[in-house]
């Protein structure tokens, strides 16, 4: 989603006193409530993050379809040349990552929301990254998300400001700045998530746009998957972003079954896109979503999923709406059961079918209503980890609540290295245990 609070952006935090239900779970998780600069050295392994303590006691869900075995995985992802599942290296078998062994290790992640995905400078070709008012993405910042205790770290991008001709061809120090920011969350040891996101709608899934969209999506990915070949599996591909009709600049957020044929073909254009560049990306696991990557049951019954090992379906949900997204409705926390009864369809649609599903975007905004955020982000954090969904907390920076903002969804202070919303976090950190 469009995360625009630029204005906000810069202002320095609010102070808000800690309420005594916030306290008493970061006392006893202690994951996201340090406040103090990260110094986390580089790390290799991608192992969910979550702090150890004896108080966070729900239990793991192990996701259907995780290998299990004596043998130890494959560290490249062009080691299995048959598809068997089973490779070798260095003389010695090994075993693939299956996609449920990919999200298993995302744990709980975290957006670089209003970041790469910033549009509206043309005339720079990096200015971009700081249009929306978040400070210039560095190793530091990357590593305090890490050290927070988030395993992944999704990295939305937007291209269209960076092409060039017929070819959209894409501007070197804007992949070379894509790529830079990926290694610094590899270094930290995380897994991430590269998209197309926010265009100009050629995107738009509509049998008239169709062709257009398919062009574009044939011309962008072979260059950003040909840039990330080399990476393991630690890198994912997600082929679009929310993928919508506008209609005199209004968004249709709910479709039609047009556009869900319409996406579902497109969906495929781009996996063959990525999957024609060999190597690597033959077996990478890559996203797809459903139309605006909605969450409810008839865009997710439209998908239409290719036949593929290493794809995974790819939602989003802020959600219950009145609390989470809609600024001018409910600051009290309800709306469980529908919840309940999505993480249920999801699981039942998809992973016991074999599918993974990541869960790319979700959070609550700030209406000056703490421990209600509190308690919606343990309930979503705990129900996603129960249905086996690694989930994403949109995080776009904006700390600041007044009584005109909107998605005010920031948690970590990019500027101090702080964790500023420390009961949020550590609620996501116990729940998704």
């Amino acid at each position: 989603m469009i995360r625009f609070a630029p204005a906000s952006l810069a202002k320095p935090l609010l102070g808000r006193a800690a309420l005594t239900l916030a306290v008493a779970l970061v006392t006893a998780c202690g994951g996201g409530g340090s406040a103090e600069a990260a110094g986390a050295s580089p790390v290799t392994a991608s192992t969910p993050s979550t702090p150890a303590t004896t108080t966070c006691t729900n239990p793991t869900t192990v996701m259907p379809n995780q290998s299990g075995g004596a043998l130890p995985f494959c560290a490249s992802l062009s080691a299995d040349p048959d598809g068997d599942g089973r490779g070798t290296e260095d003389g010695k078998a090994c075993q693939m990552r299956t996609g449920f062994d990919i999200t298993a290790a995302m744990g709980s992640g975290w957006n670089l929301g209003n970041t790469l995905d910033a549009t509206g400078q043309t005339a720079d070709t990096l200015a971009d990254e700081t249009n929306w008012g978040n400070p210039r993405t560095t190793q530091a910042i990357v590593d305090a998300v890490k050290k927070a205790g988030f395993s992944s770290l999704r990295l939305p991008v937007s291209w269209d400001d960076h092409v060039s001709g017929s070819g959209w061809a894409i501007h070197k120090p804007w992949l070379d700045r894509v790529e830079e920011i990926t290694r610094y969350a590899l270094t930290s040891g995380m897994t991430v998530i590269v998209n197309i996101h926010h265009n100009g709608g050629w995107e738009a899934p509509t049998l008239a746009n169709e062709v257009r969209a398919a062009v574009v999506l044939g011309k962008l990915w072979p260059q950003i998957a040909q840039r990330f070949e080399k990476y393991d599996h630690r890198v994912v591909f997600e082929t679009m972003n929310e993928p919508r009709v506008s209609v005199a600049g209004v968004d249709d957020w709910w479709g039609k079954p047009e556009y869900y044929a319409v996406l579902n073909r497109l969906n495929v254009v781009a996996l063959n896109a990525i999957r024609a560049t060999g190597g690597n990306n033959l077996r990478r696991l890559v996203m797809l979503p459903g139309y605006a990557a909605t969450a409810t049951a008839e865009q997710t019954n439209a998908l239409v999923l290719p036949k593929d090992k290493h794809i995974a379906v790819s939602v989003h949900a802020y959600s219950p709406y009145d609390f989470a997204l809609n600024q001018k409705g409910g600051s009290a926390f309800s709306g469980q059961a529908e919840l309940d009864e999505m993480f249920a369809r999801l699981n039942t649609k998809f992973i016991q079918n074999g599918t993974p599903v990541v869960m790319g975007e979700w959070a609550s905004t700030d209406k000056n209503n703490l421990a209600e955020r509190v308690k919606h982000a343990a309930y979503f954090a705990r129900g996603a980890r129960k249905a086996g969904i690694p989930a994403f907390w949109w995080d776009n920076g904006n700390m600041t609540w007044s009584a005109t903002s909107t998605d005010i969804m920031g948690v970590i202070d990019r500027r101090t290295l702080a964790v500023a919303r420390p009961e949020i976090v550590d609620a996501i950190m116990c729940a998704g245990r």
